[in-house]
């Protein structure tokens, strides 16, 4: 029975933090879990993992099964060949140096036993070690920034539409209850002061005119993940956390150390140095590639025996002279596909640091207008209480102010998706799972 008891008590906790996750966070992952491109730049990080651990690992087990009898359908029939029945497991045990030792069991099906095993060490004679490891190192960084930089773009996306819904939402609120004070200024303007009157009717149009457009571009906000409701409450999920990602955000950085620590600017020098080795090589598509294999049956090794196994075109249609001319080019391409990302990435994140400061001062600007519509509005609340005001122009003046709040909020907005921007071009590690 008190195990029945511990049981609950040891899963509530897990219980209550599973449930505490933040709305915006599961929308964020269901979204992603959803997005093919995501999916397909995880199969290539694995892929590329993988890669690189067959070349460096020192032990890749592997297995392969074969068999020396079959059954083959010609014009005279079936033809079933089980003279000697058997399958031929070959196990791949070590990788040193490009140096493939295995072990070769084979099994009759007839006796259902197993023959004599043969130990195989196989290598060929030429490998660019280097250069390969090299490019497999290449290969996973480049997947790596791509997981991160489809995970930071997904973000921003989602993030911006959350804000959009909201700055339109608050505008269409504000603006509906503009389109209904200008009415009632309207009717109540005479209709013997023509000019008057034609100017209140003008400003109503105005106003219904940028109403419409609100509510139009409301429309345009794209649903988010199993078309969850955008509300209010998620709106201040996603500004809190996008304020917490960005909190140590700085824009006095060296733009140049954090451009040559991301992996995408790694996994090209890394590609530049293995085009380089390979390119030194130039000659060896004109050069015969021989395997050299030792075998040995285990139970009398006095048997060994060395073989060579060559297979090389002296003559294939001008293929190995554009392999040679390839390596000499692609060390020209990898260094200014290197220098050109470089350059054009540290740029780009000089153009988000310079928005950032320009940003800061649009949110001075922001708070000024603030201030400006408040003071208005406390000096049409004081002509209104002494009933010097009527109350559509004391509302206008609400407003106003509640316009110039919100206009503020979206400078804010703006900062924080700025921000967003600058991480992923610092090339920050991001993972909606790590919040």
């Amino acid at each position: 029975m008190r195990k029945c008891i511990l049981i609950p008590l040891f899963l509530l906790p897990i219980v209550m933090f599973a449930s505490s996750r933040p709305e915006f966070l599961e929308i964020y992952d269901t979204g992603l879990e959803q997005n093919p491109t995501y999916q397909s730049a995880e199969i290539q990080l694995i892929k590329a993992q993988n890669d690189l651990d067959t070349m460096t690992s020192f032990f890749i087990p592997k297995l392969k099964v074969t068999s020396q009898s079959g059954i083959t359908f010609t014009a005279s029939g079936l033809n079933a060949r089980f003279a000697s029945p058997e399958l031929i497991f070959n196990l791949g045990i070590l990788n040193i140096y490009s140096i493939q030792i295995g072990v070769s069991l084979p099994f009759n099906l007839r006796r259902f036993n197993f023959e004599t095993p043969e130990l195989s060490v196989s290598r060929d004679l030429i490998v660019e070690d280097q250069a390969n490891i090299l490019q497999a190192k290449s290969a996973l960084l480049s997947a790596q920034w791509a997981i991160q930089n489809i995970r930071w773009s997904y973000l921003t996306t989602i993030v911006q539409n959350i804000f959009n819904w909201y700055y339109y939402n608050q505008m269409i609120n504000i603006y509906s209850r503009k389109v209904r004070v200008l009415k009632n200024v309207y009717s109540s303007v005479s209709s013997m002061n023509q000019t008057q009157k034609n100017s209140a009717y003008q400003q109503l149009l105005s106003v219904r005119s940028t109403l419409e457009n609100y509510r139009e571009s409301i429309e345009s906000v794209p649903s988010l993940p199993n078309f969850t409701p955008y509300s209010t409450g998620l709106y201040k999920e996603t500004m809190s956390f996008a304020s917490s990602i960005t909190s140590n955000i700085s824009t006095n950085v060296n733009v140049k150390f954090l451009i040559s620590k991301r992996d995408d600017i790694r996994a090209l020098e890394y590609q530049y140095q293995s085009s380089k080795a390979k390119a030194s090589f130039w000659f060896f598509p004109f050069v015969p590639n021989p395997t050299i294999t030792f075998a040995v049956p285990l139970n009398d090794i006095s048997k060994w025996s060395i073989s060579f196994g060559l297979n090389f075109s002296l003559f294939n249609g001008g293929a190995n002279i554009i392999q040679s001319q390839q390596r000499l080019a692609n060390a020209k391409i990898s260094r200014e596909n290197l220098l050109n990302a470089t350059t054009t990435d540290i740029s780009n994140l000089n153009t988000l640091l310079l928005r950032q400061r320009s940003l800061q001062i649009d949110l001075e600007e922001a708070q000024n207008s603030v201030q400006s519509a408040f003071q208005s509005l406390q000096t049409a609340q004081a002509l209104y209480q002494k009933g010097l005001e009527n109350v559509d122009n004391y509302t206008l003046a609400q407003l106003s102010y509640l316009q110039a709040l919100t206009n503020k909020e979206k400078v804010q907005q703006q900062i924080l998706l700025n921000k967003i921007k600058i991480a992923q071009m610092e090339g920050f590690n991001f993972g909606g799972e790590e919040f």
